[in-house]
């Protein structure tokens, strides 16, 4: 071997290759970057719906259930028990004995329960008889509807007593947006069973 062929081979890479090959990997670099932002970003956005589709879910469920049980009388006889005490697009105020011993408690669970929306603060609230408490917030809206034995509408609201009497079922939809993500609305036709 030559000593100018040694030289040759034991030659590095020009300047210009290595800038080159900066220029790639920062390329490449900045991509990764961007797809890992992105991605990040999509999960928590992806977190925050879940978070409200499961504190809406959670919601719907307990109002469905005290609203399905209203008018519960199952003493003997029955002492005649109040089913819709009143009502309106964004309130709602049940009663049941479901004891049957003929007292409505107040005391969990409780057997006289309103559910209020309110507008402004975005909130629907329980009130169990001893004090209303938040149920679920980031709500943007809240709607309840109220139907005949006959599937109509009863649109006089709030509810008279003779109305009141008249409901067999109602129509809850919620809708709730967390930090200006995309709004989840669920709805429900609760079948009122002491009807």
């Amino acid at each position: 071997m030559t000593t100018r062929h040694l030289h040759r081979e034991q030659r590095g890479f020009t300047l210009i290759e290595v800038m080159v090959t900066i220029g790639i990997l920062g390329v490449v670099l900045a991509v990764l970057t961007t797809v890992l932002l992105s991605s990040t970003r999509q999960s928590g956005e992806t977190a925050k719906r879940a978070d409200a589709q499961g504190a809406s879910r959670q919601a719907m469920s307990l109002m469905t259930t005290e609203l399905r049980q209203a008018g519960a009388d199952p003493s003997i006889p029955p002492v005649g028990v109040l089913a819709i005490v009143s009502g309106d697009s964004v309130n709602i105020r049940v009663r049941s004995d479901l004891d049957g011993d003929g007292v409505i408690e107040t005391a969990e669970p409780s057997e006289d329960v309103t559910y209020s929306y309110v507008d402004s603060t975005g909130v629907l609230s329980r009130n169990p008889g001893a004090g209303a408490a938040a149920l679920i917030s980031n709500v943007t809206d809240m709607r309840l509807t109220y139907y005949a034995v006959d599937g109509s509408v009863i649109s006089a609201l709030p509810l008279s007593t003779t109305d009141a009497a008249r409901v067999t079922s109602i129509d809850v939809a919620l809708t709730v947006a967390e930090d200006g993500q995309q709004p989840v609305t669920i709805t429900n036709r609760v079948n009122l069973r002491n009807r």
